[in-house]
């Protein structure tokens, strides 16, 4: 089991730089593109209002995720997110490990177990302290699935 989204295993994490295209934009990672999309039409940004094409562009330019993630939580939601987050993941997952480099890394895992362990109690995407639905774990071995059956597809 692979518990931990560091070290050796960091490419596994949101955080890990990988491009991410989505209508004409450059994300950084994959948390980058996370926030941009959940966000809805009338942000106030230093009492501002900006554009849902402008607030995107303007996260896709923040080379810290973590400056990111602490956005994400003070930006207006769209309603409908809690029913799109997890495809909106697993796309963004699927287009992360389009990359040959991290395709192959992800492959090496093996059948391992991914979980996203986490001391800061997010038991949504990750566990902590033994608790926690896993999500953005169980989409890695999803997408870790999919290319090695596509591989193997391929092969024949």
């Amino acid at each position: 089991m692979i518990n931990t989204f560091s070290g050796r295993w960091r490419f596994l994490s949101n955080f890990y730089p990988a491009k991410i295209e989505y209508r004409g934009i450059i994300y950084p990672s994959v948390e980058n593109f996370y926030v941009a999309m959940k966000i809805k039409e009338d942000q106030v940004i230093d009492h501002k209002f900006i554009s849902v094409q402008d607030c995107q562009e303007m996260i896709s330019k923040i080379k810290d995720p973590s400056t990111v993630k602490k956005l994400g939580k003070v930006l207006k939601v769209r309603k409908d997110w809690d029913s799109v987050k997890l495809k909106i993941m697993e796309w963004a997952v699927n287009e992360k490990f389009k990359d040959p480099e991290l395709e192959k890394m992800l492959i090496d895992t093996g059948n391992e177990e991914l979980v996203e362990g986490n001391w800061w109690n997010d038991t949504y995407w990750g566990v902590c302290n033994g608790v926690g639905e896993n999500n953005l774990g169980k989409i890695l071995m999803r997408v870790r699935d999919k290319i090695i059956d596509t591989k193997k597809k391929e092969e024949q």
